[in-house]
């Protein structure tokens, strides 16, 4: 049987959509738009344990607009974040969207990893974003880090799968 795509009727336009092309402009190195406009001072993260920093470690604006630029430094430019489903925009507080990451691994995160550089990936994940007025105020993340390192070769640490 062939998979097929979900039928979903994404609206267009509004704050969700604003609040989405920001932070994705942010990921994918083409924003044009000041993080200041858009994320707040103070920031709440939430990431998966494994392959990502200290949740704690990403508390301002200016830490998670640094983390931002040190994963797209391990990928060749071209390298994308787009939307599959959404985003939503909930209750007027939180933008929710499926996204699918492709790029070209040009070394760097993670250090076990054994493919050469230039090595195409592929990973898919969920963003929650809570707004506070027009700013992103808390973020949580999930994605599959475990079939990123698969695809890098990249040794997985005793415990990762429990």
């Amino acid at each position: 049987m062939r998979a097929t795509r979900p039928s979903v009727d994404i609206p267009s336009g509004g704050l969700g959509h604003e609040i989405w092309a920001s932070w994705t402009g942010l990921w994918n190195g083409t924003g044009e738009t000041d993080p200041a406009t858009f994320i707040a001072d103070d920031v709440t993260v939430h990431l998966p344990t494994f392959g990502m920093p200290p949740s704690a470690s990403l508390s301002t604006r200016e830490d998670v607009t640094r983390w931002i630029v040190g994963f797209r430094s391990c990928y060749r430019p071209d390298a994308r974040f787009v939307a599959e489903l959404g985003p939503w925009l909930v209750e007027d507080r939180f933008v929710v969207a499926r996204w699918h990451f492709t790029g070209t691994w040009q070394g760097g995160v993670p250090a076990t990893a054994t493919v050469p550089a230039g090595t195409e990936v592929s990973i898919r994940g969920v963003d929650i974003l809570r707004l506070e007025g027009r700013r992103i105020a808390e973020y949580w993340l999930t994605d599959d880090q475990l079939d990123l390192y698969g695809q890098l070769g990249a040794a997985i640490p005793e415990g990762a799968r429990s």
